[in-house]
Formats: C-alpha cells, structure tokens, sequence
C-alpha cells in the first residue's frame, strides 16, 4: 500500500519487537548497558522497569542478540504461573528432560540444579529472563530466589533479569521479599522519550526502512511528542496511520492535520480533533482574561476616586486645609522678616557704637537687644511653625482661582541638606564667627554610603567527614548499598535496607536533598554536605 508511495521496502512503525528498528537513545543506551553490568560474574537479578510500551521486550531481544556464545539463555514470557508450573516452563527452555507425569517441585529443583552445576563446570552461563514480571506472585518469586542460592565463592550459577512495569518495584517493597531485594545487582527504570528524541526515532525507523528524506514535519513531529508522551509503541500506532492518511490523501509529507486525525482513528475518542476555540487551554485562558478585566476595573475605579486625596500632601485631606496652611506660612514668613530687620538693625548700631566708643550707644544696643527679645518671647511658636511649614508637601503651594474654584500647585522646592557659609561681617569677632561655624558643622547631617561587604558564603558542599562534629555525631548509622541513577536524575538509593527517594527522610531530620552520578546530598539540622553513593557512616 504506502510503502511504495514513500518509497519503503517494509513496514517502518511496526508494533513487533524488533531489535533491528531499536532506536538506541540514551536512556535505551544506559537501560542496555546496566543489564550487561548485571550479568557480570557476580550473578544475582537485575531489574529492568518502565511504562507500557517504552521498549522494555525490545531491549532485552537487543541484550540476547548481543549474548556470549557460552551463555544459555531461558525467556519467559507469561509469568502467570505457579512455582511448579514456572520451574517446568524453565526445564523446557534449558532443555532438561524430567518426567511430566507426577512431577514435584523437588524434582523439578533437583533437575535444575544439576544442569546449573553441569553448565557451570562447562564453563557456561545459565541466564533466565522473565517478561512482565509485575504478575508474578510472590511464592514464585521466593521460588525463584531460592533457586539463586546454588552458588559458587564467586559467582551465582542462576542469573535472573526481571522485566516489568513500575508495579514491579512495589512488589519488591514487600517485607516477605526483602531477601530477593537485597539480591537485585542493578536496576534501572526507562522513561519516555524528549521531543528531540522523537524527531530522532521517526527518522531511525524510516532510515532502516530505506527512506532517507523527510516525511513528517516539525508539526508532525511536535503533535506525535505531545499525543504520545514519548511512548514508541503509541508513536508506531500513531505514524503507521498517519502515513496511511497521507497516501489516502495523496500528500507527499505528513503535517500536524493529519497526525492529528490518525489519532482519533488509531487511538480512539480520547483524540477526537477539535476545534481550537472548544479546547480546555481556550476555556481556561478566557476566564482567566476575565478576572484580570474585572480586577483592573476595579482597580481603575479605586484610584480614580482615592486620587484627589492620596496628591494632597501630607496630614491635609482637603483644599480648604491647604488653603489656611498657604496662608499661615505667609503670615509666619512676614513675622520672620520683621525679625530679621530688627537684628540687622541692631547689628549697624553696634557697629557705630564700636567705632565712636559712646557710653550712650551701649544703652541704645541694649534696648535694641531687650525689643528682639521681647519679640521672641511674643512669637516664640512662627518659628516651628515655619520649620513645619517648611515641609515640601505643605510650603510648596501656590493659591489661584478660576471660576470659584481653589486649586493649590507646587512652585518651589525646599532644599535639604543645604551647606551654611559663614561670612565675616565688620563688628563679629572672630570669637563669634568661629562658634557658629563650630555649631553648624555640629549639627550638619552627612549621609555615608553603605558600603555593602559581600561575604559570599561558599556553596560547595564537603564530605561528612570534613563536617563539625555536633553534625558528625547527630547524623545516625547509614549504610549506602545501591546507587540507581536514571539518566533524568530521579533516581533511589538503598540505605540501611530501604530504597530512599530524594526528598526522603533518612533517619530524624537527615534528609536526602539530591542524588547524583556518584554521590548523595544530605541535609542535617540546616547544614549540607555530601557522601559517595556506596559507603557506610557509623
């Protein structure tokens, strides 16, 4: 059908596992190597985990093709059985003869291990692999440990892979099978695919199917990633349709359009296609937009009528205060400077009464000087008053009016901070002059930068070891016996016996903050510091 149309030798997007289509990503990269590294020479079970259709088969058909010659392997595909059934189901596959009839589960354990110990003494490997190991029970399991104990001072006769779904690990969190946990040598969990990988994938498959050009655009390509979640089974369905929908439609590339009706015919209703104004995202923007709408409305509102009182200044809520405060500051101002003409009066007749030496002028002096301070003593508040008024926000006003209506505008600015001069005047002593320059430097207010010192508290994180000692002998016993790092770095450590996640609590108030390639960030009491991925603290 369109395999000619696109110029295909086979079918690229079949659902079969075949290793020869195995797109090799890096978490299909790190899932292969660690089942290798668990069939080292120590032996024991590996765990293989991921979500439905993530490749989990395929991977293992890979790790069979890539087997040594002196390795039998044994695959078990429905794991639905009992112990009896399972040990029979791995006779048969080893190819170990026993009598069908009246079969016990002895016998049937005797049977393998005499071929385990024939192999091993033949130097070759006995590997089981067991697929969708999230169905079996638990007895099976224990049976299946048991088989392991058979043992050399070097390595395990009976090698054991366990391929499931995420369920699996939940299974052995079971306390009845703590024993087989222990044994698990590697484990990895395989997660979905980014959307550049899925760019990568479409093109592997087509490329092993002899088709080097383009197919699906960049459209394509985002609506596959985004209705499949990166799950290669579902984007097999999903590309397999669309390319059927392309050649029905007689087009040459595949677009968004057409993945997206290739959903709704191979995935189902789920994926009807809608229109954009009838999607979630579409309802969810709206009502959002109206809140916003309806919050700046009221905001508009509520400054618009709080705008007349919060632009008068300070202490005056209406104009008619700031009229009567204009007013008081002129006639503040007016007895100031009649102050000031009373002083400088005083100062010219000094002045004169210095340079004539006259007894009588030294009266005149005095009863200028007794006149000022009856003055002062008469208006001692106009000159706080003016200190007040002296405010920006009230002496800075103008009063006009136009058609009856009184409206006060800022004309000036009041300087702060200003620099007094001192100037020598005939009749000051220097005595004099010098005080009020003292008295001003006195009270002169500098403002001095702030000079901020960055401490700059190092960040990088020491051993536990290099840690002070209240944190060194708080921290309770731990034991680090398996470090699972998942290419995403969501990944688990066992300690003391249990698999820990980061964000898990250790032991009291030890928290797991991070786990890394090779180490783990602990938390104590506020204080962090690090420790490799497989040692011990007592």
């Amino acid at each position: 059908m369109y395999t000619s149309y696109f110029g295909l030798e086979e079918k690229p997007f079949s659902i079969a596992p075949n290793p020869d289509y195995l797109f090799m990503s890096d978490r299909h990269r790190e899932a292969l190597n660690h089942l290798t590294y668990g069939l080292g020479d120590t032996g024991g079970f590996v765990l293989l985990t991921g979500e439905v259709g993530t490749g989990k088969t395929t991977i293992s058909r890979r790790l069979m093709e890539n087997l040594p010659e002196n390795t039998q392997a044994a695959f078990i595909l429905n794991p639905t059985l009992s112990s009896q059934e399972l040990l029979a189901t791995l006779c048969d596959e080893l190819k170990i003869r026993y009598r069908k009839t009246g079969a016990t589960l002895k016998t049937l354990t005797d049977k393998i291990q005499q071929k385990l110990l024939k192999n091993h003494s033949e130097n070759i490997n006995t590997l089981l692999i067991i697929d969708e190991a999230q169905h079996l029970q638990p007895e099976v399991l224990e049976q299946l440990r048991l088989l392991t104990n058979l043992e050399t001072n070097t390595k395990k006769l009976l090698q054991v892979i366990l391929i499931g779904q995420p369920e699996l690990q939940q299974l052995l969190q079971r306390r009845d099978l703590r024993q087989l946990a222990q044994r698990i040598t590697a484990r990895y969990h395989l997660l979905p695919l980014n959307k550049q990988e899925v760019d990568q994938y479409l093109k592997h498959r087509l490329s092993v199917a002899k088709c080097f050009r383009r197919i699906f655009d960049k459209s394509a390509v985002n609506a596959i990633h985004k209705t499949c979640k990166g799950i290669p089974r579902l984007m097999n369905l999903l590309a397999e349709r669309a390319l059927m929908n392309a050649y029905n439609s007689n087009n040459a590339v595949v677009n968004r359009k057409i993945v997206l009706q290739a959903a709704y015919d191979a995935l189902g209703d789920e994926y009807q296609v809608r229109s954009w104004w009838q999607g979630r995202w579409f309802k969810y923007s709206s009502l959002v937009a109206l809140l916003i709408l309806v919050s700046s409305a009221g905001v508009w509102w509520g400054t618009k009528q709080t705008l007349e009182t919060a632009s008068l200044p300070d202490g005056l809520t209406n104009k008619a205060q700031v009229i009567d405060t204009t007013n008081k500051i002129k006639m503040l101002q007016a007895e100031l400077d009649e102050q000031r003409a009373l002083v400088n009066q005083a100062v010219d007749e000094r002045n004169q009464v210095t340079a004539s030496n006259d007894d009588g002028a030294g009266k005149l002096i005095s009863e200028k000087t007794t006149d000022i301070d009856k003055n002062n003593d008469t208006y001692p508040p106009f000159e706080s008053e003016l200190q007040d008024a002296s405010n920006p926000t009230v002496s800075n006003l103008v009063v006009s009016n136009a058609d009856n209506a009184v409206i006060a505008e800022p004309v000036k600015e009041v300087a702060k901070n200003k620099d007094y001069v001192v100037e020598a005047t005939d009749g000051v002593s220097d005595e004099l002059l010098a005080s009020f320059q003292s008295a001003i430097a006195e009270t002169k207010q500098v403002d001095e930068p702030v000079a901020l010192v960055d401490g700059g508290s190092d960040t990088s994180l020491v051993s536990l070891a290099q840690m002070p000692t209240w944190v060194q002998d708080g921290v309770a016993s731990l034991q680090f016996e398996m470090h699972i790092y998942a290419s995403d770095g969501q990944g688990w450590v066992r300690v003391n016996g249990r698999d820990r996640y980061e964000g898990d609590y250790i032991a009291r108030e030890l928290l797991l903050s991070e786990i890394r390639p090779q180490e783990v960030v602990l938390s104590f009491r506020g204080e962090k510091f690090t420790m490799l991925a497989l040692s011990s603290w007592n």
